[in-house]
């Protein structure tokens, strides 16, 4: 089965409104000439745009569109072809595109592809970020920050694919507004860094806890630093356990956007704390014979 493209995967949030994007068009024609620069080119004189070609007909079969489409402001209509599409289209079919396009740009040149994509949605001034195959829209300077960009990169350097994914899943939640799962999934990414770190696998939150303040994780010349950080180590989980995973009674309990970003925050700067913590006591190993004499 192929990978949803950005549409497919937040298809709820958009049709509800709850996720909100625009291009400026300055935007949209760097994002264009980005996409010429990469392309495959062929056919008679070397002027056909097969990885262009090749993009064009996956929306179309994906869609079940006879031609690519654009919004004129009240409906679906015609594009004059992909740089209309590109240049006028919504900006979450814009999206599709470029995830379609990466799907056809070999292996090798998609990491430089990435970062220009990246810094051209920096340059001006786009929530949007491009990270893990996926496409990202980043509504807070929380977000933003790199506090968030390091527990990613941690995260990957360290092999903690679970913990990784859950954290994302994380972020896709508060950018859809599903604050419930912001927290739940944010707590999740939190638990299965202290698994990994302290290789206990099949342990319950409260013996992580312990383990990671008392188990030499913290140095205990710290002091009395081992008491305040167990504390602060259990905001994610006792928030989470009296906010979100309990019985919810007669009516809803609404999760405020405020908290579902503190659990977020928290759980980001932890992960980067333990791993930091976990790669200082187990540093790689050099290999001998790589030892000059």
């Amino acid at each position: 089965m192929k990978p949803k493209v950005f549409s497919e995967r937040h298809e709820k949030a958009l049709r509800e409104k709850k996720l909100r994007i625009s291009f400026r068009q300055e935007l949209r024609k760097s994002l264009l000439r980005l996409l010429w620069r990469y392309s495959i080119w062929g056919g008679w004189n070397n002027e056909e745009n097969l990885t262009v070609d090749a993009v064009t007909n996956a929306i179309l079969d994906r869609r079940g569109w006879d031609a690519l489409q654009r919004w004129d402001g009240k409906q679906m209509v015609k594009a004059d072809g992909f740089v209309d599409f590109i240049e006028r289209g919504t900006p979450h079919h814009v999206l599709d595109a470029i995830e379609l396009f990466l799907e056809q740009l070999e292996y090798k040149k998609r990491p430089s592809f990435i970062a220009e994509l990246n810094n051209l949605f920096d340059l001006h001034h786009s929530p949007v970020r491009y990270f893990r195959n996926e496409f990202y829209v980043i509504d807070s300077a929380y977000l933003e920050s790199k506090m968030l960009v390091e527990a990613q990169e941690l995260l990957q350097i360290t092999g903690f694919e679970g913990a990784l994914d859950e954290f994302m899943q994380a972020r896709t939640a508060f950018m859809e507004k599903n604050f419930r799962n912001t927290m739940i999934f944010a707590n999740l990414a939190f638990e299965s860094v202290l698994k990994a770190v302290l290789e206990m696998p099949n342990k319950r939150t409260g013996e992580l806890i312990k383990k990671a303040c008392h188990g030499g994780l913290v140095p205990s010349y710290y002091e009395g630093f081992l008491n305040s950080l167990h504390d602060f180590l259990s905001i994610v989980p006792t928030t989470r356990a009296n906010e979100a995973a309990h019985g919810q009674g007669k009516d809803i309990k609404a999760i405020s956007p405020a908290l579902a970003e503190l659990a977020l925050h928290l759980s980001g700067s932890m992960i980067v704390f333990l791993i930091k913590r976990h790669l200082e006591k187990t540093p790689p190993q050099s290999d001998d014979d790589d030892i000059p004499f």
